[in-house]
């Protein structure tokens, strides 16, 4: 099965696989990007974002969550390729985060990726069947059907949401001397409230209270229209950009692992001509006979 999105729209293709139950990969393109969606049974089991998308990759998110500092997460993405382990699996291992909370992060992961295909209005879908295993990471099967009605929610009322926020980077804090009471709030807002110590940026916030964009920004509404947080425009400079951080040190990392593999390998061919020479000299066959005649 496979297509145009404007000819069969993103809603359609996910409630046809869900509908008939079918297992295999879904892969959608759009906006020079590939998201593949896993489904065993007509559930979502899994999620393997566009690597081009750092934002969208499991350890970047768990990194600005704070559960890792940039050298940690360049040193487990490293021992990756080694042990074929996925990070999720790595991390929980080490102890950087548990079981219930690498879950819960997947979840999020499936939800942002979901919530980004949504907005494609031009690319191309593609479905291949095959046996998938059942979801491994401790949490349930995500139905496609309750995860879309949050999507089109996302679809009607973000751009609404985002106006009332500056373009661009953003900061946000709590206002000074404001007092409150959490159990007031809602859960999300609950969440976001105390995540709101953690930082200031309020994409980190997001991921700290492991909530969505959307679920993030609507909760902020919420707090800003009850006075209780200021919004300022980011100044220049302020925000750091890590998904280039780690892609120019993974680069470095790569030109450094040529190089040295090309000063060993220039090494052995010296070592081997050395060698070789050595070998046929005449001081080399006189010591040969030598031994030879003794034995």
């Amino acid at each position: 099965m496979q297509g145009k999105i404007a000819d069969f729209g993103i809603p359609d293709i996910f409630q046809l696989v869900s509908s008939q139950r079918k297992s295999g990969s879904l892969a959608i393109s759009g906006n020079d990007r590939v998201t593949i969606f896993l489904f065993s049974g007509g559930n979502i089991v899994d999620v393997q974002p566009d690597r081009r998308e750092s934002k969208s990759l499991l350890g970047t998110m768990l990194r600005d969550a704070g559960y890792l500092t940039d050298s940690e997460l360049k040193r487990f993405l490293s021992s990756q390729g080694a042990s074929g382990k996925k990070i999720g699996e790595i991390l929980v291992e080490k102890g950087k985060i548990s079981k219930d909370a690498l879950a819960r992060y997947l979840v999020l992961q499936v939800k942002e990726c979901l919530f980004d295909v949504l907005t494609l209005r031009e690319g191309e879908y593609r479905f291949e069947g095959f046996a998938v295993r059942p979801v491994t990471w401790g949490g349930e099967p995500l139905r496609p059907d309750v995860l879309l009605m949050e999507g089109m929610q996302f679809l009607d009322e973000y751009p609404r949401l985002q106006g009332i926020f500056p373009s661009g980077d953003f900061r946000v804090t709590r206002k000074k001397g404001e007092r409150v009471d959490p159990y007031a709030f809602s859960e999300e807002e609950r969440i976001l409230w105390k995540a709101l110590d953690f930082s200031e940026d309020p994409e980190r916030v997001y991921r700290k209270a492991c909530l969505t964009g959307f679920e993030g920004i609507k909760g902020l509404a919420s707090l800003l229209q009850r006075g209780l947080i200021e919004v300022s425009a980011a100044e220049s400079g302020d925000r750091v950009d890590h998904a280039r951080l780690l892609r120019d040190e993974i680069s470095f990392r790569r030109r450094f692992d040529s190089i040295r593999m090309a000063l060993w390998g220039a090494a052995a061919a010296a070592a081997a001509v050395w060698v070789h020479r050595a070998l046929l000299s005449r001081g080399a066959f006189r010591t040969f006979a030598a031994w030879v005649d003794f034995f």
